[in-house]
């Protein structure tokens, strides 16, 4: 009886042990993608939007960049993110010649994070 009791809690005391690195490798995998994201943003969005997303730098100013923390960008889909940021709108230039598909996604994940912010 006590082999079995031992038995029982070592192997629950394994499968709560995949369990939570199960989860910690999701979360470090979404945390990759947002710090990639990041580093995309940061060498090829940030002279717009600026470092906080909010547009209000010269340049943005002068193009009228998108407030990234605004509900007209966070209530777009992601496929409607994927969209302007590959093919441009408006005073945005297009990045299908800069970026690949997945620095683009990986972009649109960052972009979500000052949705969050704002909340």
């Amino acid at each position: 009886m006590k082999f079995k009791k031992a038995f029982s809690c070592r192997m629950a005391v394994q499968v709560l042990l995949v369990c939570f690195g199960s989860v910690t490798l999701l979360s470090a995998e979404t945390g990759s993608k947002t710090a990639a994201g990041e580093a995309v943003y940061k060498s090829h969005c940030v002279v717009c939007h600026g470092v906080d997303g909010l547009g209000k730098t010269t340049l943005g100013t002068q193009l009228k960049a998108s407030d990234l923390h605004g509900k007209d960008v966070q209530k777009l889909t992601d496929a409607q993110l994927k969209e302007v940021i590959t093919n441009g709108k408006n005073n945005m230039p297009p990045f299908s010649d800069q970026l690949t598909g997945a620095e683009i996604n990986d972009l649109i994940k960052y972009v979500r994070t000052f949705g969050k912010a704002a909340k």
